[in-house]
This record gives C-alpha cells, sequence and structure tokens, in this order.
C-alpha cells in the first residue's frame, strides 16, 4: 500500500467510491461527485480542493502540490456522455495531461479507461446516453490521447468487465457505481498494474 503514498487520484464519484471503499491508504485524491473534465479545465472552475485551510480549483491545487506526485491517476468520462462534441472532449482532456505533466513533471500519468455501465441496471437510473456505446467511443479517445501523449493507459473497463464486455449486475449498486467488492477489485487491479518513470 506504500506505493500509493504518493500517488494523486482525480476523478468523479467513481474515484470517490475507490477513496471510501477500497482499502487504499496514503493516496492523495482530487475527486467530487458529479465532476466532469470540462469542470476541471473551465475558466472559472469550482474550488473543490482544501489545502492548508485555504480552497482551490483542482488545477490550481496542482500547482500548489507542484512536483510532490509520483504517480497520478486519471478517471473521468462518466459525466461526460451525454456531451455531444467528441473532438472537444479529447482537447479538453488533453489539456488536462498537459497541465498534470506541467506541474507534476516527474510523474507518472496513469490515464484509466472508462468500466462499461451495466444496461438493465443504467435503464432504470440514468440517462438514456449513459451507455456503453459512449463508453466505447471515449475508450477509443483515451487510446489515441495514451499514445498522443505519452501516458500510460490502464485498462480498468476491462478489467472490471464481464466476458460480455457489460459491468454485471452483481458487481453494481445502480448500473454505474460499484459495489465494496469491486471497488477493491478496482484497487487490486492498480496495484498489480504499475510502471516506472
Amino acid at each position: 500500500m506504500s506505493y500509493f503514498s504518493d500517488a494523486l487520484f482525480i476523478g468523479d464519484s467513481r474515484t470517490e467510491g475507490l477513496q471510501l471503499y477500497s482499502g487504499i491508504q496514503g493516496a492523495t485524491f482530487y475527486c467530487y461527485k458529479g465532476i466532469s473534465v470540462f469542470d476541471v479545465m473551465e475558466d472559472d472552475p469550482k474550488k473543490l480542493i482544501e489545502i492548508g485551510g485555504t480552497s482551490y480549483s483542482i488545477v490550481d491545487a496542482l500547482g500548489v502540490q507542484s512536483g510532490q506526485f509520483g504517480k497520478v491517476y486519471l478517471s473521468l468520462g462518466i459525466n461526460e456522455l451525454g456531451y455531444y462534441d467528441d473532438q472537444g472532449f479529447h482537447d479538453k482532456f488533453a489539456a488536462l495531461i498537459d497541465r498534470v505533466r506541467e506541474t507534476q513533471p516527474d510523474a507518472v500519468i496513469y490515464l484509466q479507461t472508462l468500466t462499461p455501465v451495466n444496461p438493465e441496471l443504467c435503464a432504470e437510473n440514468w440517462p438514456s446516453y449513459v451507455n456503453n456505446d459512449k463508453v466505447a467511443v471515449y475508450n477509443a479517445i483515451f487510446e489515441q490521447l495514451a499514445e498522443e501523449k505519452q501516458v500510460v493507459l490502464l485498462d480498468v473497463g476491462a478489467a472490471l468487465s464481464n466476458s460480455d464486455g457489460i459491468l454485471a449486475k452483481e458487481n453494481t449498486v445502480d448500473g454505474v457505481h460499484f459495489t465494496r467488492a469491486w471497488y477493491q477489485e478496482w484497487l487490486a487491479y492498480l496495484q498489480t498494474h504499475t510502471v516506472d518513470f
């Protein structure tokens, strides 16, 4: 677990679940329920991170803690599934990677693919745009970004989906978010998929 002592996780409510339920220790988390890459990178982003009694946006917090992380894990995209502009998503994510690299130059940047959703439960709990066709589009964008930006692509999506390529019903509480056991499975995957700078 000491591997994560210099790790930063940037993400949405799924990353929040990893923080709360997986048993991970030592890592820093910049995550918030419902957040998107557009929220992170907008001109006047929300100040969600507290450091030393002062609130910062995620982007500004990266600068305040410049050079402090040895690895940075990115996991965003589920809240963007209804967004209409795939190129815009790509460009905004590329800008985030650039910002991480600028402020954390010695960090390994891990870009995590999106885990598919459970279609049956999503039909009951989420808008129609939360679907695996869109997840696949974004995962293809992540593959492209990993190559363009020379960051490590972690195929969390494949690791946490079943043989049908979906999130199994027994591993999710609402079609999107995981059970405690599946957050632990995510952590186990991260522990066995690492690279050195």
